[in-house]
This record gives C-alpha cells, structure tokens and sequence, in this order.
C-alpha cells in the first residue's frame, strides 16, 4: 500500500521535532494543506502546529536528570 503525502510528511516531522503533532479534525478535507504544513515546519525548523492546530510539544526530552537503579 502506497502511503499518502500527508503520512510521508507526518513521518519526517516526527524524525525531525521527536513528537507527532496534532492532526486536524477532517484530516481527509485537508489532505494537500497539512502536507504543506508539515513539510514546511521540517523545512523552515519551526513547529507552525502549535499555533494553527493546536499541537502540544512534550516539556521534557531525553533522560531524566536523576536515574534511580
């Protein structure tokens, strides 16, 4: 099965910003534009999610400070 442009681009966000953002509520009306969304944010290395779509980043990555055995 061929993935869309939209799951290619959802793929290199998450490579790129280590979280997935928040998909739009009619995902299949807006196919083209959250790809280009998507693609954009990688590119320009700024989450425009946040704002447009409501996307929350974790507030901790990587390891904890402090590893208990």
């Amino acid at each position: 099965m061929k993935k869309e442009r939209w799951q290619i681009a959802d793929a290199a966000f998450f490579d790129h910003f280590g979280y997935f953002p928040h998909d739009p509520v009619y995902l299949d009306d807006l196919n083209n534009e959250w790809a280009d969304v998507l693609e954009k944010s990688v590119k320009d290395n700024f989450d425009y999610t946040i704002e447009k779509y409501g996307t929350v980043p974790p507030k901790h990555f990587g390891l904890p400070e402090i590893i208990i055995d």
